[in-house]
């Protein structure tokens, strides 16, 4: 009788693996072999089922696209027999990173419908997952080297959301903190085993997880990326040993354990302030004054002075080289949030540093700023800062433009003319588009730097402080000429490069090529000097 009602038994649990970009498929069978021989995962009681289609290295589309498609199939996976009341997530990987994503959009109908087998998420298992993204510099040398070359490539797949700062990857770090914060005590337990040889995980990544009240991280002694979900006993310190873990993450009570804590004197912060600077300078100039002034007045604010290296005009003129950061500041700022995810984030950027604040809100919507000082700013003045306010992304604002900042309205306005739309003169004629609390601050007198000068920087910081906008003084009006010259820069360029090719023409016709290829040649590297030193 008793067989009887336990052949009959619905299934309790449904069981969902998602592997990793280079397992072949069929690596977990062995793992979920053994677990049915536990007393409750039978196969009357527990359901086991392979996701078949991970994302791969060369796979097309993109990771929100791969993790909705997961979603969906697991909705319609989870109907009839097999709707079981629990669910569990696991996944190895790259594949981890899909079951995440696919989680939230079910849950919060992000690209699609609310799905209902969100509710009955029970658990979620990690297997080595690279929660912080793919750090570049952490691959084997040969990895790196196809990885660079295969760069324009790999953008145009999903691999390339998968990079670490990437804006899919920061956005599923700052909603997973979010939507986990307003679960609380009834969000899904969490547990991320780490491989002991591992040099694409470390701890830290991890932290977004170990922060939520239902999160835990534990490493698996001698196991590597690849065979962390291997129960081969050869590999173990003692027979059943990693059994042992794997079984406990899949099925055993999960007690949350505190993430490793942050240096005592970052720990006792209340706010994080980003100071990022621009062109031609690095961290050691104003942002580590500022950073002085703030721990002097106000110890209670973390200043972060992140440093990409000098910027030349000529890097920032060139599409690729001034975008390279973009992923670096996405990096940087989840990885202050995940250590920090209570505590109001503020920002004081100059020039290219505005570039990379303003790019990153765009392609990252949940990012989250209180006060917002920019100086020098190299973003267009069609920048939708109205849009940015109303979607929380940024409280007070303050706008600073300088009444002769030639970097941006010259030579900002004179890379508009040759098509170049993502920068501009904001920063020196201001927006079109900022909210009714915004403050645009049309002129100070100087040039680039005028606005972060050290007589300045006490009105900044306290502007970071409390939100009251500086007092910069006695305004001016830009000169004519100067402004006419911005307005004329666009139309320059174009001249300047068709006075080139006529003079290439003239050239052949009278000198012959090689001399005419010396002269251009002689003319490119002394434009390409002087811009390399500005």
């Amino acid at each position: 009788m008793a067989r009887g009602t336990e052949a009959t038994m619905a299934p309790k649990r449904l069981f969902i693996y998602v592997g990793g970009a280079f397992e072949k498929p069929g690596m977990i069978t062995p793992l979920f072999d053994r677990l049915r021989a536990e007393p409750g995962y039978g196969a009357d009681e527990a359901l086991y089922w392979e996701y078949p289609d991970p994302v791969h290295a060369f796979t097309g589309g993109t990771m929100a696209e791969h993790s909705r498609d997961l979603a969906d199939r697991i909705d319609a996976y989870h109907t009839g027999p097999r709707r079981t009341p629990e669910i569990v997530l696991v996944g190895h990987s790259l594949g981890g990173i899909q079951v995440r994503y696919a989680y939230i959009q079910a849950l919060r109908g992000i690209d699609g419908p609310k799905l209902d087998w969100a509710r009955a998420v029970t658990r979620i298992v990690l297997f080595a997952t690279l929660n912080r993204g793919i750090e570049p510099s952490r691959l084997p040398w040969w990895q790196h080297l196809l990885l660079v070359l295969a760069t324009p490539y790999v953008r145009t797949r999903a691999f390339g959301d998968l990079l670490s700062g990437s804006p899919f990857i920061t956005n599923m770090r700052i909603r997973w903190m979010h939507e986990f914060a307003v679960l609380g005590k009834h969000a899904p337990k969490v547990v991320q085993l780490r491989a002991d040889v591992d040099d694409l995980v470390e701890d830290e990544d991890s932290r977004d997880l170990e922060s939520m009240p239902t999160g835990v991280q534990k490493v698996i002694p001698r196991a590597t990326h690849a065979d962390v979900i291997s129960v081969d006993t050869a590999r173990e310190d003692y027979p059943g040993q990693r059994f042992d873990i794997l079984r406990w993450a899949l099925t055993e009570p999960v007690r949350p354990t505190d993430p490793a804590p942050v240096p005592p004197t970052e720990a006792a912060k209340t706010s994080v302030v980003f100071a990022l600077h621009g062109i031609r300078s690095g961290s050691g100039d104003w942002p580590t004054e500022i950073a002085t002034i703030l721990s002097e007045n106000d110890h209670n604010a973390l200043v972060v002075t992140p440093s990409y290296g000098r910027l030349s005009a000529y890097d920032f003129a060139l599409p690729f080289t001034r975008r390279r950061n973009l992923r670096w500041f996405a990096d940087r700022y989840s990885y202050f949030l995940a250590r920090h995810p209570d505590k109001p984030f503020h920002f004081v950027g100059h020039s290219n540093g505005t570039y990379l604040f303003g790019r990153t809100l765009d392609q990252i919507p949940a990012l989250r700023f209180d006060h917002v000082f920019l100086a020098g700013s190299v973003l267009p003045r069609e920048f939708d800062w109205s849009r940015v306010a109303d979607q929380g992304q940024v409280g007070t604002l303050v706008n600073v433009c300088a009444s002769a900042d030639k970097p941006v309205a010259w030579l900002c306005s004179a890379l508009r003319g040759f098509g170049i739309r993502d920068i501009g003169v904001g920063g020196f004629t201001g927006f079109d588009s900022v909210p009714p609390s915004a403050v645009q601050v049309r002129s100070i007198k100087g040039g680039h730097g005028a606005a972060l000068t050290p007589d300045r920087l006490a009105g900044v910081a306290e502007f970071v402080r409390s939100g009251d906008s500086p007092n910069e003084g006695p305004l001016v009006t830009p000169t004519e000429a100067f402004g006419v010259m911005s307005r004329f820069a666009p139309t320059a360029g174009w001249l300047a490069t068709g006075a080139l090719l006529a003079l290439g023409w003239l050239g052949l016709l009278t000198l012959g090529a090689l001399c005419t290829t010396l002269v251009l040649a002689g003319v490119l590297i002394v434009t390409y000097g002087a811009l390399k030193v500005m």
